[in-house]
C-alpha cells in the first residue's frame, strides 16, 4: 500500500470506526451514571463519620479495571435468568460496571470534598467538582478502549478487525493513529475547557492559593512570609479537626511516613495541588534538617493538623539552632534542574509553595510550623 493510498482507505473506514467511537462514548457516560450516584452515596456516609463509607472508597480505588474487566466477563454470566425471562448482561456493560468501580471512588472523594465547602457557604468552590468530574469522564472514555480486550465492538477492536481486514502491515501504524486521533480531537479541548473552567471559577472564589512570589524580584517580601513563631500563638482557623502524631528518626526514611500524614489530613480541605506542594516542601524541610542540621539519629516530633480552613505540620528536633529556612547553603537557581540537589532550597522554596512558615528556637528544640490554607480561604498567608 503507497502512502497516497492510505487516506482514502481510513476514509473509506471512518463510519465503521465512528460506530466505534461512540459505543466508546456510550461506554463511559454509563460508567459515570453508574459511578456517580454510588459515589455520592460513600460521600455522604464519609461526612457523617462512616467507616463504611471510608473502606469502601478505600476499597474502589484499588483493583486494576484491566483485572476486573477480565473478571466479569468471564465471571459473570451472559444473563440472568428471572422466572420466565431472562436479564442479559452483554459484555459492554460489564466493561461499564468494571470502570465504575474507579469512578465511584473518584466521586466519592471529590464529592466529599464539594460537601464539606457547602457546609461551610462556599458554594463557587463546591463547584470545582463540576470540572473535576468532566476530566475525569474524559479520562474514562479513554480508558473504555480496553473494552476491546473482551470483544466489545468499539474503536480499538474495529481498528483492529480494519488491519486485519486491509492485510497490509504498512497500514497498521496509520490505522491506529487515526483511532488515536478521535480520541484527541474528543478530549483535548475539553480537558482545555475544564482547566479554563477550574482558572474561572478560583477567581470568582478569590482565591490567591497557588500564586506566589518571585524570589528573584521580590525577596524582601518573601522573606517576611517566615515569621518567628510566637509563645502560645493562635491557630490559624480554629479548633482541630484532625491530629496525627509521629515519633520518628532524623533521616530522609521519616519523610514518606509523614508525606502520607499530610495527603489524610488534607482531605477535604486541600486540594492536590496544594497536598502536593506541603507534601514537597516536607521533603525539602527534613532533607535540610538531616543535612544541615546536625540532628541525625536524634528524634523528629511530628503534628499534623487539620482544620477548617488550613492543613499545618508542626516539626521538631534537637541539636544546635538549625533554621533550615536561612541556614541551609544557598542554592544554585541557574542550575539545570534535573542536576539540582534535593535540600538547600528554604526561602526560596517556602515563598513559592508554602502559605505561612515558622521557626522558633524553645529551649534544645528547634520548632518549625507550616500552614497551607485551603483554597478560597479569608485571609490565607499569601504573600502580597
Amino acid at each position: 500500500m503507497s502512502a497516497r493510498d492510505i487516506l482514502p482507505m481510513l476514509l473509506a473506514w471512518t463510519p465503521y470506526l465512528g460506530v466505534g467511537f461512540l459505543i466508546n462514548i456510550g461506554i463511559s457516560l454509563l460508567t459515570m451514571a453508574i459511578g456517580t450516584p454510588l459515589g455520592f452515596l460513600l460521600a455522604r456516609g464519609r461526612q457523617r463519620g462512616s467507616r463504611v463509607a471510608g473502606f469502601l472508597t478505600a476499597a474502589a480505588r484499588v483493583p486494576p479495571t484491566f483485572v476486573l474487566i477480565y473478571y466479569l466477563a468471564y465471571v459473570v454470566p451472559p444473563e440472568i435468568p428471572l422466572g420466565a425471562f431472562s436479564l442479559p448482561l452483554p459484555d459492554w456493560l460489564k466493561a461499564s460496571l468494571a470502570l465504575a468501580v474507579a469512578v465511584t471512588g473518584f466521586v466519592s472523594d471529590n464529592a466529599l470534598a464539594a460537601l464539606r465547602h457547602l457546609e461551610r457557604g462556599e458554594k463557587v468552590e463546591a463547584l470545582y467538582f463540576i470540572p473535576a468530574w468532566t476530566t475525569y469522564l474524559l479520562i474514562i472514555v479513554m480508558a473504555s478502549s480496553t473494552a476491546s480486550v473482551i470483544g466489545v465492538p468499539e474503536i480499538v477492536q474495529r481498528a483492529n478487525t480494519v488491519i486485519a481486514a486491509v492485510g497490509d502491515p504498512r497500514a497498521i501504524l496509520w490505522i491506529y493513529l487515526y483511532t488515536m486521533l478521535w480520541f484527541l480531537v474528543l478530549c483535548w479541548p475539553l480537558a482545555r475547557l475544564m482547566a479554563y473552567a477550574k482558572l474561572r471559577l478560583g477567581q470568582r472564589a478569590g482565591t490567591a492559593t497557588g500564586a506566589r512570589v518571585d524570589i528573584g524580584e521580590r525577596s524582601a517580601l518573601a522573606e517576611e512570609s517566615l515569621q518567628a513563631l510566637p509563645e502560645g500563638d493562635v491557630f490559624v482557623s480554629g479548633q482541630s479537626v484532625l491530629d496525627l502524631t509521629f515519633d520518628l528518626p532524623v533521616s530522609n526514611d521519616s519523610i514518606a511516613t509523614i508525606q502520607s500524614g499530610v495527603e489524610e489530613a488534607g482531605e477535604g480541605v486541600l486540594d492536590s495541588a496544594a497536598v502536593f506542594r506541603l507534601s514537597l516542601a516536607v521533603e525539602e524541610l527534613v532533607t535540610n534538617v538531616v543535612k544541615y542540621g546536625g540532628a541525625e539519629g536524634g528524634r523528629l516530633a511530628v503534628v499534623i493538623y487539620r482544620r477548617p480552613d488550613d492543613v499545618t505540620v508542626e516539626l521538631g528536633y534537637g541539636g544546635d539552632a538549625f533554621d533550615p529556612f536561612r541556614d541551609a547553603p544557598e542554592p544554585d537557581l541557574d542550575a539545570p534542574l534535573e542536576t539540582r540537589p534535593i535540600g538547600g532550597l528554604g526561602v526560596h522554596l517556602i515563598s513559592n509553595m508554602i502559605d505561612r512558615a515558622y521557626y522558633r528556637r524553645q529551649g534544645d528544640r528547634n520548632l518549625l510550623r507550616l500552614v497551607m490554607m485551603r483554597s478560597g480561604a479569608a485571609g490565607g498567608g499569601i504573600v502580597p
